[in-house]
């Protein structure tokens, strides 16, 4: 009787998670395409004018970009955030002129993208910024614009996003490594939801 009532309960387990996962299965499969949606609808605004910049290190062309838009008077300063202590300024800055160095501020806190957003917020709280213009890849952008959100919800943020250089307007960009990106940012963006929203009760 004890195997048969064993049995029984093995199957009532394995139908609740059955139609657990009949219901759970869409609604990640359409949270993911929501979350392409607002990925792929960044753009930079022809009259965002914020008063700083701010990189944030991890991906290719973020601090090559950041430096262009400081040498065109896009912002008044630039935070480099987690820059690594043993890399010398001089490899990453390039060939810059002495008065764009004078306005580069380097961050060596910060190894996550929460530990960036913090030592942002402390950063535009110091100089009192209202605005700052974030560069990232644009895969990046939603979890990093989240996190600006929780550590500075009063600063207006305008995202400078980075496409890759496999990123067409066609499909051709789902065989790239952008694609994988795409899909570990969207995981990582659940967690920062569902870790701010327990932070909250």
């Amino acid at each position: 009787m004890e195997i048969f009532k064993t049995i029984r309960l093995k199957k009532y387990l394995y139908s609740i998670l059955f139609y657990m996962a009949i219901l759970i299965i869409p609604i990640w499969l359409m949270g993911f395409g929501v979350f392409l949606l607002y990925v792929f609808s960044f753009q930079v605004s022809p009259t965002a004018q914020p008063e700083a910049l701010v990189a944030w290190t991890g991906g290719e062309y973020r601090i090559q970009t950041a430096l262009k838009l400081l040498e065109k008077e896009q912002g008044r300063r630039l935070l480099i955030s987690g820059v690594n202590k043993t890399v010398s300024p001089a490899l990453f800055l390039g060939d810059i002129t002495p008065e764009t160095h004078a306005k580069i501020d380097l961050g060596y806190q910060a190894t996550t993208t929460r530990e960036n957003a913090l030592e942002t917020a402390a950063w535009v709280r110091q100089n009192n910024w209202h605005s700052v213009g974030l560069v990232t890849s644009f895969y990046h952008m939603p979890r990093s614009l989240l996190e600006f959100k929780y550590a500075l919800p009063t600063t207006t943020v305008y995202p400078y996003p980075i496409w890759p250089k496999d990123f067409t307007e066609s499909v051709a960009w789902i065989h790239t490594r952008s694609a994988f990106h795409l899909f570990v940012e969207y995981h990582k963006f659940l967690i920062v939801k569902l870790r701010h929203l327990f932070e909250r009760t």
